[in-house]
């Protein structure tokens, strides 16, 4: 997990160009966590669908604009295409918005301690609000929070899968943002469109899991994770062949009844 310095990218451009407009997807942090506008940003958006809403029971999208004149070219467009929010979604969003910062403090409080957990296991972990991650400062800088999202990497792909095969609790899924906390690779996922060359450019490891923790009490996502981990360290059982029979020896034919019975 990187972290972009916002505040620098954007003086940078408007350095190069005064007329360039800085434009930042906040959706994995949210208003709550980080207002990007007051880091340097023209523009920053979000897929409401996620924390926004909180509950994946529409599909929206909010455009935040810091100078009118831009706002107003934008407003033009959603108005003369007609794909400004149905009244219903706009109530489901607005409902959602309610509860959003209640939502996010407890996605945090159970992704730190998920992630800190994790870590003391051993497993290489991607979250900046622990102290281990390279960008923590950086991150906190522009930040109020770390979030809800987090990825660690196992080793072994086929140990991997298995692990997010043995969740119960979590729902296996590429979102992220929903009371429910969910669990997915991405490199079979959400990143598999992408060729396996160019995931391995980017440092983008096969054996990537990302939890995005949701609100349910902490120990039972606990306790369904460790199950899942214990469950990827067993190998898969292996087929057990008969050996060969040799052309001195037959097989006696009462274990072949009793096999056949059994079918």
């Amino acid at each position: 997990m990187k972290i972009a310095d916002i505040p620098t990218i954007a003086n940078l451009v408007h350095a190069a160009n005064p007329d360039a407009l800085v434009i930042v997807d906040n959706t994995m942090m949210s208003p709550i966590l980080m207002n990007c506008l007051s880091l340097g940003a023209d523009i920053e958006f979000h897929s409401a669908t996620k924390y926004l809403s909180g509950h994946h029971d529409l599909m929206a999208g909010v455009i935040a604009v810091k100078d009118k004149a831009v706002a107003d070219r934008i407003y033009f467009i959603i108005n003369s295409i007609g794909c400004g929010l149905a009244p219903f979604d706009s109530f489901l969003l607005l409902r959602g918005i309610k509860t959003l910062a209640l939502r996010v403090d407890r996605q945090q409080s159970n992704a730190i301690k998920i992630a800190q957990f994790l870590e003391s296991a051993g497993y290489r972990v991607n979250y900046p609000g622990l102290d281990s991650h390279p960008q923590k400062a950086l991150h906190f800088s522009m930040a109020k929070g770390a979030g809800a999202v987090l990825s660690f990497t196992t080793g072994d792909i086929q140990k991997s899968e298995r692990i997010v095969e043995a969740t119960k609790l979590w729902g296996i899924s590429v979102s992220f943002g929903c009371v429910n906390s969910l669990i997915s690779m991405p490199c079979n996922m959400s990143h598999a469109s992408i060729p396996a060359e160019v995931r391995k450019a980017r440092a983008l490891p096969e054996d990537l899991i990302r939890l995005c923790v949701g609100i349910e009490d902490v120990e039972d996502l606990l306790d369904d994770l460790k199950r899942a981990l214990a469950a990827g360290e067993k190998e898969q059982k292996k087929v057990i062949t008969s050996p060969p029979v040799s052309s001195s020896s037959a097989l006696p034919s009462q274990p072949l009844l009793l096999a056949t019975a059994r079918l």
